[in-house]
């Protein structure tokens, strides 16, 4: 299934326990995956669930070493603004509001950092970093 066929836990689901089929993790799918644990869990908990789970589908559904702690820090951060400055509770309606999350993202996350994170912190490491809050 697509997961937008998916319910919110059912997309948890699957994509925790790496059954998500990954040509269906997309940007899309990752900031869906985001929003659905700072519902969930709260943004302080969803900032460690993120890497966590993300971290371990890079590694056993992708078979790929290329997770990025500091990117998927980026997703939680960026999204949680978002969030806060919004009035909707509709996934979809959050990215109708605020197109940049998912047309300009690569944007939004130079205008945080002030640099190409993408390249910088492939291989950094697994230390937990605190949550960085910002404002656009």
């Amino acid at each position: 299934m697509k997961p937008e066929e998916l319910t919110d836990e059912q997309l948890l689901e699957k994509i925790n326990d790496c059954s998500l089929d990954p040509v269906f993790f997309t940007h899309e799918t990752m900031l869906r995956l985001t929003w659905i644990l700072i519902k969930k869990y709260g943004f302080q908990i969803a900032f460690y669930k993120n890497k966590e789970i993300k971290s371990k589908y890079f590694k056993n559904a992708m078979k790929s070493d290329k997770f990025n702690a500091t990117l998927t820090n980026a997703y939680t951060e960026i999204l949680y603004h978002f969030m806060q400055n919004s009035s909707t509770n509709n996934f979809e309606k959050l990215l109708r509001e605020f197109p940049r999350l998912k047309f300009h993202f690569k944007n939004l996350v130079k205008t945080h950092y002030g640099y190409d994170i993408m390249k910088e912190h492939r291989a950094e490491s697994t230390e937990t970093k605190i949550p960085i809050l910002f404002t656009f």
